[in-house]
């Protein structure tokens, strides 16, 4: 029974934050490596990497770490993205020896982040600006990459519990070297507090 006791007058935990569901779409820039031209006489000649810019989307689920009155809220996503399929390089001539992913290509990402409110009520509407970081760490050919992102943005309380999330973030993704990327994202929350 002391025990019992005990265990009542411990505190209790409080539960804020959320979980919610995320879309994604925007675009990056791909390199095409492996790119030979074949000249007159026979012989191959590598070519400059062709940089390209190519779409990608993806959906996921959400963790919110924080109280739905706070204007920062921790953000943490872990979605599928689908890059799309390369296309052949703009100086491409008959002949040429190419090889472009000709299928698109899937992958688990996970990020975490920050969502400062910037102007508005937290309860209601609000702008907000966001950062994240994060990694595509799934690939089938081991093809990770790790990336940063910022951006601004705006949440509105649909109703006590459910809030829309909207962003525009800008960044960049690092696989032997650095590829600039724009992302727009969507998403529906239900907070827990």
């Amino acid at each position: 029974m002391p025990i019992l006791s005990a265990l009542l007058l411990l505190p209790n935990s409080a539960l804020a934050g959320g979980i919610g569901l995320v879309g994604s779409a925007g675009s990056h820039v791909d390199t095409v490596y492996s790119y030979y031209e074949v000249d007159s006489s026979g012989a191959t000649n590598q070519r400059e990497p062709d940089n390209q810019m190519n779409s990608n989307m993806g959906g996921g689920v959400e963790l919110i770490l924080g109280d739905r009155d706070n204007k920062i809220l921790g953000v943490f996503r872990g979605y599928y993205l689908r890059d799309s399929a390369q296309k052949k390089p703009d100086n491409f001539q008959e002949g040429d020896i190419y090889a472009v992913r000709e299928v698109p290509k899937p992958r688990g990402v996970v990020d975490a982040g920050i969502q400062w409110g910037l102007i508005g009520d937290p309860g209601n509407i609000q702008f907000t600006a966001v950062s994240t970081i994060g990694t595509a760490f799934l690939s089938d050919d081991l093809s990770e990459y790790y990336f940063i992102e910022a951006g601004l943005g705006g949440t509105w309380m649909a109703e006590r519990h459910v809030q829309v999330a909207v962003s525009i973030t800008g960044g960049t993704r690092y696989r032997k070297g650095f590829f600039p990327t724009a992302n727009g994202y969507v998403g529906a929350r239900w907070l827990f507090d």
